[in-house]
């Protein structure tokens, strides 16, 4: 038994008075017990987390905007719910000291910055998502987008599963295995554009609002703490290039990659955070860098004529924080039974970080099966929005003009299957009433000034295009003259048309050519960085047809210029 020290108001030990008392007086200072409190405290290690995830029970953090936020604890085993203050899981840090996990308390949640649910409230997936469309067309007018709007919708619920992306911690690998999209909302001032961020606010996984803002610690330092949806509104930045540090963090964010940062008091010490989420942002442009533009669901928002109300209203509130309850609900009851699966492929669609964008609706439409007709209808859709959003990019500005050239026949094979890309072609007369074809190769120079590009700049753009593979020469003789032209082979081109060419057929360019597709049987004749092959270029012969003399192929190692070579193709000038 323990009883109030008298003097100092704290727990003692009858039989040994207070423990802190001097040996000339029974009466300790205040400061004393205050003192041997703290030396308790001091061997626990208070850790705030938003989430606690064990083999028997999820617990996620709850908040009802009033009292202190506290867990809601779901057993897996019993199925059942229960509220706690803190969570023991008897572990110790490297110092000695008890882990004791409380709930996260702090501005960003008192002043609204981060949402949290207050409960869980029972419901099915499919009356989730009739809630969630009733909200989303009574808050923002698609004109028409519905779909995309039904897509976007199931996105974001989806993201209260993102973790399950590594169901099992031992595969848990920075920037592998898990794949989270950006879901830009584009389109002109008062296009509605931050009315459908706030639906999908409410509906994704403890979302965190911030503003747009060049400090980017003040975006991962908070979203590690709380470890959930980033809504960036005004995402607009004069720097979106791959030099931008926020280009680079939200790169890292979507494939799962933690963002570390050297501690600039002790070097050897490195910190790193969390940073793995849904990401929604406002924007009135698309991003420069076209690594970022292909992690993007990108959405483009018209203004309505409709009168819908100036600002979110109250109600809408209150209907999104109630599905923040629901959605919770079906985490704890779905948690275990969702499972991702990483090697599916959607029919019809072949963008495959569309495809991971929508592998969490794959799985929760095992579950709710209209789910997977919303991912077919609007597909599609989806992929042609993103190849138009490419295309404006530089590979698709370079890719598309090629492709313009090549649909007018403006092309030459040279070194099967290499061809090359001319900038005209025209028949010139000659004595006694003859004809000559003169061929103009079509430069790099020449397309920088069409594009009031550097040459370095478009160069480097061409060369990460990879339209050819190692070793091709750089100058060839076209007529009298040598050129530095632009070498494309029909294999490569076509993935690249696939990627930025809106409207492109598959096999389209094969059939502009008048080739088969590309089928390899041996190695490719020439040097690798100047080495020979082992096998002589005579062991190495597969027939051409329909070549021309200045479209032969010849071994460059020995100088035979019979028709040889790597792969079988029939090839035809045009």
């Amino acid at each position: 038994m323990s009883e109030k020290c008298g003097n100092c108001a704290k727990f003692r030990v009858p039989d040994l008075g207070c423990p802190w008392a001097s040996e000339k007086s029974l009466a300790p200072s205040d400061k004393a017990c205050d003192e041997f409190e703290a030396s308790k405290e001091s061997k626990i290690k208070y850790v705030p987390t938003p989430t606690v995830l064990t083999l028997e029970f999820l617990a996620e953090e709850v908040w009802d905007r009033k009292t202190n936020p506290k867990f809601l604890r779901y057993d897996f085993s019993r199925d059942s719910f229960s509220e706690v203050t803190e969570i023991d899981l008897n572990e110790t840090d490297n110092k000695g000291r008890r882990i004791i996990y409380v709930p996260v308390d702090n501005s960003a949640l008192r002043k609204g910055l981060v949402i949290l649910p207050s409960g869980a409230t029972e419901t099915t997936f499919k009356q989730l998502f009739e809630e969630a469309d009733g909200l989303a067309l009574s808050c923002y007018d698609p004109i028409g987008q519905e779909p995309l709007i039904r897509l976007l919708t199931r996105v974001s619920v989806a993201s209260w599963f993102l973790d399950r992306f590594t169901a099992d911690a031992a595969f848990d690998v920075a920037g592998a295995g898990k794949f989270a999209p950006l879901v830009p909302i584009r389109g002109p001032s008062q296009s509605g554009k931050n009315r459908l961020a706030f639906v999908l606010r409410m509906l994704s996984y403890r979302p965190y609002f911030e503003m747009s803002t060049y400090r980017v610690p003040s975006l991962y330092r908070p979203l590690d703490v709380w470890r959930g949806t980033l809504v960036l509104d005004e995402a607009d930045f004069s720097n979106t290039s791959e030099k931008s540090e926020l280009v680079h963090y939200l790169n890292c964010r979507a494939t799962g990659t933690p963002v570390s940062r050297q501690d600039p008091k002790n070097p050897r010490i490195t910190h790193t955070f969390y940073n793995f989420g849904l990401t929604i942002l406002t924007q009135r442009k698309q991003f420069d860098d076209n690594a970022t533009e292909s992690r993007c669901l990108p959405f483009y928002s018209e203004k309505t004529e409709k009168q819908l109300p100036t600002v979110e209203t109250d109600e809408m509130l209150k209907r999104g924080l109630e599905l923040q309850n629901q959605l919770l609900f079906l985490r704890f009851k779905f948690f275990k039974k969702v499972e991702i699966d990483k090697s599916a492929w959607i029919e019809g669609l072949s963008d495959h970080r569309l495809i991971a964008s929508l592998l969490p609706l794959l799985a929760l439409s095992k579950h709710e099966p209209s789910v997977y007709d919303t991912i077919t209808e609007t597909g599609k859709q989806i992929e042609a929005l993103k190849i138009e959003e490419k295309a404006n990019s530089e590979d698709g500005i370079v890719t598309n003009l090629l492709w313009e050239k090549i649909q007018n026949d403006l092309f030459e094979l040279w070194n099967n299957p290499l061809y090359y890309v001319l900038e005209q072609r025209e028949l010139r007369e000659e004595g006694e009433g003859g004809e000559r074809e003169v061929k103009k190769p079509l430069t790099v120079s020449i397309i920088a000034e069409d594009l009031k590009w550097s040459t370095y700049r478009l160069r480097k753009t061409i060369r990460g295009l990879s339209l050819h593979r190692q070793g091709t020469p750089n100058v060839i003789k076209v007529g009298k003259k040598s050129w530095r032209i632009i070498f494309f082979e029909p294999e490569k081109l076509e993935k690249r048309l696939r990627e930025f060419v809106v409207g492109y057929k598959p096999k389209e360019l094969y059939e502009k050519l008048k080739v088969t597709e590309v089928t390899q049987v041996t190695d490719f004749i020439r040097g690798v960085n100047g080495k020979e092959k082992d096998a002589p270029c005579k062991n190495n012969v597969t027939s051409v047809t329909s070549v021309t003399s200045e479209g032969s192929l010849f071994c460059e190692l020995c100088g035979n210029r019979e028709a040889i070579g790597v792969y079988r193709v029939r090839a035809k000038r045009p």
